[in-house]
C-alpha cells in the first residue's frame, strides 16, 4: 500500500548544509524502499533527476518582471521592520519573508508534503493552508515553534507567546516576535501537521511550545548509511590523507566551521588553552569545513586546514584519521558530524546540550562535557586521547548504531506517512 503514497519534500536545498544532508539520505532512503518521492528546493547542486528547483517555475516575460518587482517591494517592507531592532543579537533570525512556492508546488503530483529547512526565504508558512494536505515537519532546529530564532538558547519565551524579545532586546510583550507567533499559531490551527523531532531533547521543547503542543510529535533519529559511514583502518585513512601514522589528531568541523558562531570554535580555541602541556606537544589539530583565515591562530602545535569537504569519501576517511573529535556546538538538535563520528569508531567530546546525550555515552563512546565549560572540554579531549585503546566502543555505541541505522529510520517513516494518507 505505501508504495502507492506519494512524498514531496521541501528544503532550501539539496545537499547544501547539516539539514539539507539528513533530508537528502531520509529522500534517497524511501526510494530505495520503492517510493515515489520528490524534492522541491530552491538551490539544488546534485544532478539528481527527481531534484526540483523552484526556479523552473517562475514566470517569464512581464509576468516574471512583475513578480520580481512585488518580490523586492517585499523586501523593502521587511527591512523597515527589522530596523526597528538596531540592537538585535547578530545570530541567524528569520521571519515569513520568502518567494511564493504555490505554482511549483501545485505543478507537481503528491500525497503528502515533508517540510524540512523551509526558513531563510523559502516557504511562506501561509501558504500550507492552501495545499489541504497531510504535513509532515522534520525539525531540523527551533524556528517552528519560535517567533523569529533558530536558536533559543536559555529563552523561554516560546512557551507562551514570544514577545519581549531576547534576541531583539524587546521589552515589548507585542514585538516582531509575537506578531510572527500569531500568524504561526494561526496557520497550524488550520494544518493537518505530524511533527518529527530527530532528537529527544528538541521534541520535548516542541511539545512544551505554545504553538505545538497540541501537535503530535514523534522522536526519529536522522538516518545514516552504516555501510557506507564505517570503521576503517586508521594507518591506511591517514596514509591516503598524507597524515602522520604516529601522531594524535584531534579534528574539528562543521558547515562555516570558524564564521558561524553557534559551531562553538571560540569555545574550542578557549578549551585548548587549558590541554596539559605533554599532550599539546603530541597533538595535532585538524579542520574542516572552512580554509586557512587570514589571521591564523597559535595554539603552539600544528593546525591543518582540510577545507570545505563535498566528497564523503573523504569525510569518511578524515573521521578514521582521527583520534577525537570535538564538536563544541552552543546548541545541537541531532549533530551529523557526532552520529558520523561515532559510525566510523571515533570518540567525541561535545558539550551535554541538546541531543548530544542521545548518541555520546559519557566516558564510553565519547565525553559529555558541562555546558561551555572549557575546562571541562579539555578534560575531555584528554580523556579520550589517554582511554582511546582501553575501552570497548563498539559495545558503548551498539544502541545508537542500531536505532540511527537508514533503513530503520525510513520504516519509521513510511508508518508515518501511510496513517496521515489514511486518515485525510
Amino acid at each position: 500500500m505505501s508504495n502507492l503514497i506519494e512524498i514531496l519534500f521541501l528544503n532550501s536545498s539539496d545537499t547544501q548544509g547539516g539539514a539539507a544532508r539528513a533530508a537528502y539520505r531520509l529522500f534517497d532512503g524511501l526510494r530505495s524502499q520503492g517510493l515515489s518521492v520528490k524534492m522541491l528546493v530552491r538551490e539544488k547542486t546534485s544532478n539528481d533527476s527527481d531534484v526540483i528547483s523552484c526556479i523552473d517555475f517562475e514566470r517569464k516575460g512581464l509576468l516574471g518582471k512583475l513578480d520580481k518587482f512585488v518580490w523586492r517591494i517585499k523586501n523593502l517592507l521587511q527591512k523597515q521592520k527589522w530596523k526597528k531592532y538596531p540592537n538585535r543579537e547578530k545570530v541567524f533570525l528569520n521571519d515569513l519573508n520568502s518567494i511564493s512556492l504555490l505554482r511549483a508546488i501545485n505543478s507537481i503530483d503528491y500525497d503528502v508534503i515533508h517540510l524540512h529547512f523551509v526558513a531563510n526565504r523559502f516557504l511562506d508558512l501561509r501558504e500550507l493552508t492552501k495545499l489541504n494536505k497531510p504535513i509532515v515537519l522534520t525539525l531540523h532546529d527551533c524556528w517552528a515553534f519560535t517567533g523569529i530564532c533558530h536558536f533559543f538558547y536559555d529563552c523561554k519565551r516560546y512557551e507562551e507567546s514570544c514577545g519581549c524579545c531576547p534576541m531583539l532586546h524587546s521589552n515589548n510583550p507585542n514585538d516582531y516576535t509575537h506578531n510572527i507567533w500569531k500568524i504561526k499559531n494561526k496557520v497550524y490551527k488550520q494544518c493537518n501537521m505530524h511533527i518529527v523531532s530527530p532528537s529527544h531533547w528538541l521534541g520535548n521543547c516542541a511539545s512544551n511550545s505554545s504553538l505545538l503542543r497540541n501537535v503530535p510529535v514523534s522522536v526519529i533519529p536522522n538516518g545514516i548509511d552504516l555501510q557506507f559511514y564505517r570503521r576503517l583502518p586508521q594507518n591506511e585513512a591517514r596514509a591516503k590523507l598524507g597524515l602522520d601514522i604516529k601522531k594524535d589528531y584531534v579534528m574539528f568541523g562543521a558547515v562555516n566551521a570558524i564564521s558561524d558562531r553557534n559551531k562553538g570554535f571560540h569555545l574550542l580555541v578557549e578549551a585548548l588553552k587549558f590541554l596539559p602541556k605533554q599532550i599539546g606537544k603530541t597533538i595535532e589539530f585538524l579542520v574542516f569545513g572552512a580554509t586557512k583565515p587570514a589571521e591564523a591562530f597559535d595554539f603552539g602545535f600544528p593546525i591543518h586546514y582540510m577545507g570545505v569537504i563535498n566528497n564523503e569519501e573523504t569525510l569518511v576517511q578524515l573521521y578514521n584519521a582521527a583520534d577525537v573529535i570535538v564538536v563544541p556546538s552552543m546548541s545541537e538538535n541531532l549533530s551529523n558530524t557526532i552520529m558520523e563520528s561515532i559510525a566510523c569508531g571515533t570518540r567525541v567530546v561535545g558539550f551535554d546540550i541538546g541531543g548530544n546525550a542521545d548518541m555520546i555515552v559519557h566516558k564510553q563512546n565519547g565525553y559529555l562535557a558541562k555546558p561551555f565549560d572549557c575546562n571541562d572540554m579539555a578534560i575531555g579531549i584528554d580523556w579520550c586521547l589517554e582511554n582511546k585503546d582501553k575501552i570497548n566502543f563498539q559495545k558503548a555505541s551498539r544502541k545508537m548504531l542500531a536505532n540511527f541505522g537508514l533503513e530503520k529510520v525510513t520504516e519509521k517513516y513510511l508508518n508515518i506517512y501511510q496513517k496521515m494518507y489514511n486518515a485525510k
